[in-house]
């Protein structure tokens, strides 16, 4: 599905209240005593290597100050959040837009318009004694809001949680920041299963024009030096990046432009600025998974036994489906709407993929195929329920009440579209049919793109950066959303890079595998010099699941 070309979603909540500025607000949010040497916040913040204070300016009196930090309210606790500590969140009010034409420096951010309000969540070490080196987590989308992202964070990055604090950021445009980039009268049905309108777009991003803000300005880059302005805000000299998926592509921007202050870089399930969803290598990665599930489930015994002919499964579905789509009727969850659709391969095809290459979702893939296959070929009879499990299954509704899928357009018609000539990626791709049908990708974007009409990104944006940062990369055999061979690519262009293969999972191995989690603590911990590799390379392929009804997928 497009709108997860590099990433998975989290929930957008509501309003923002704040109170006290400047070095006050430090306090609150870190916790701790205020600094030794309080002094005005500073209406100026330097986005390159300076000293981790930020120096005193004279503020604008009719203007926001930027770079300043307010307390806020967190969001209601979630029931899979740990219960102590509490996280402590604030408010960094920045620019629309970094003005770095004076140098490395920023020595005058552009006022014009109103301000950006990005929204911090602090969740505090859970041991004594806290390492002065937090760490920041990029979540990916882009649309993803780290604010949502509490419980699941705090489980899979427990571990670290222990010695350090967590960091979660509200990119610009998510979440509880401000403006938001969501997109929430849109029908999901169109954001499934295709049918997006000029006037959807102009209906979800139309008032934020109008209420004075750029859309250019809500990229990769101007993120990017949200970041480093939030780090000084927090005086924070040095921190770890954690980065899944897009936030990989944040997580490099931020090298380039703060990269003195990172201690340690994560970089979860990985992809590039220069990466499309209809890459050559992306599509080839598809097909590529399909058959690795035919073969895992040839060698694992029950599961050769209870599908022996999943090897022709996909192209005998996709002949079916295209001369008869299945009838399905789908109900939305929040309103309990019902909606009938007709579902023929192009769509089928997507969300097969979908499943076979999130974290370890791969598990029932071999059923679903088969049950398919079965269904299309009238040898069994269709069932409601097994067919939105497969086709429309709860987090899918997650996924849009929870991705600013606003944003999600912006960065792609300004970062990823203007790079490619889709009616030749898409011709080039005919031939990775039936498992991929490239026509079908990416068609929100010939959507919302000649409306949107933004600037393509700078081309800077697009150069690889090179740092010795100590990283590790993780990544997952079967990912069909950030092939793992661009790992590999990334690696070569970061001096001090380790690569760990998940032979049976797919995308964002940190939040599937506890063997990732503890590989990545003891990355980080060591600041480098100790990540083993000995628990991933236990795990051969997926045990797979024999039946559609129960069973969860495993952890490795």
């Amino acid at each position: 599905m497009p709108s997860l070309r590099i990433g998975l979603a989290a929930a957008l909540l509501a309003a923002l209240v704040g109170a006290l500025v400047g070095a006050a607000s430090l306090w609150a949010v870190r916790g701790d005593r205020p600094p030794a040497v309080p002094g005005p916040a500073a209406t100026v913040i330097p986005v390159a290597v300076a000293p981790a204070r930020p120096a005193s300016a004279p503020t604008t009196p009719a203007g926001p100050t930027y770079g300043a930090l307010r307390t806020a309210p967190c969001p209601s606790p979630d029931r899979t959040a740990p219960a102590l500590p509490s996280p402590r969140c604030a408010i960094l009010t920045v620019p629309q837009n970094w003005d770095h034409t004076a140098g490395p420096v920023v020595a005058r951010p552009a006022v014009a318009g109103p301000a950006v309000e990005v929204f911090v969540t602090v969740l505090p070490a859970t041991g004594p004694g806290p390492q002065a080196e937090p760490v920041l987590v990029l979540t990916g989308g882009p649309g993803q809001a780290g604010s949502d992202e509490i419980g699941s964070a705090g489980t899979a990055l427990k571990a670290m949680r222990a010695r350090r604090d967590i960091i979660l950021l509200d990119q610009r445009g998510t979440g509880r920041s401000v403006p938001s980039l969501r997109c929430p009268a849109m029908d999901p049905m169109r954001f499934w299963y295709g049918g997006l309108s000029p006037d959807d777009v102009l209906g979800c991003l139309g008032p934020v024009q109008a209420a004075g803000y750029r859309l250019e300005h809500f990229d990769t880059r101007q993120s990017a030096l949200d970041v480093a302005a939030l780090r000084r805000a927090l005086d924070i000299r040095s921190w770890n990046v954690v980065a899944t998926s897009y936030g990989t592509i944040l997580a490099q921007e931020l090298v380039r432009w703060d990269g003195d202050a990172i201690r340690t870089l994560v970089l979860n399930s990985p992809t590039t600025a220069s990466s499309t969803w209809l890459d050559a290598d992306r599509l080839a990665s598809v097909q590529r998974a399909f058959r690795i599930v035919v073969e895992d489930c040839a060698s694992e015994t029950a599961c050769a036994r209870h599908f022996p002919s999943l090897a022709g499964a996909v192209p005998r579905i996709a002949k079916a489906l295209s001369a008869k789509p299945l009838a399905l009727r789908v109900r939305d969850p929040r309103n309990g709407r019902e909606t009938e659709l007709r579902l023929g391969w192009p769509v089928i095809a997507g969300t097969l993929a979908f499943h076979l290459g999130s974290g370890a979702e791969m598990v029932r893939v071999p059923a679903m195929l088969d049950y398919l296959d079965k269904v299309s070929a009238g040898r069994r009879e269709a069932d409601a329920r097994l067919l939105t499990d497969i086709l429309a299954p709860e987090p899918f509704w997650q996924i849009f009440d929870h991705l600013a899928y606003g944003l999600n357009l912006v960065v792609g018609c300004r970062e990823n579209r203007p790079r490619i000539d889709a009616r030749a990626a898409r011709a080039a791709g005919a031939v990775y049919y039936p498992q991929v049908v490239a026509d079908s990708i990416e068609t929100d974007y010939d959507v919302a793109c000649p409306v949107l009409q933004l600037p393509p990104a700078d081309p800077a944006f697009y150069r690889p950066v090179a740092t010795n940062t100590p990283t590790l990369i993780l990544t997952g055999v079967y990912d069909t959303l950030s092939p793992t061979a661009r790992s590999d690519t990334l690696a070569a262009t970061l001096g001090d890079a380790k690569v760990v293969r998940f032979r049976g999972l797919g995308h964002d191995v940190l939040s599937t595998s506890s063997c990732a989690a503890a590989l990545a603590a003891r990355f980080v911990e060591s600041a480098g010099a100790d990540a083993p590799q000995d628990c991933a390379e236990r795990f051969l392929p997926p045990p797979f699941h024999t039946t559609l009804v129960g069973g969860g997928a495993p952890t490795q």
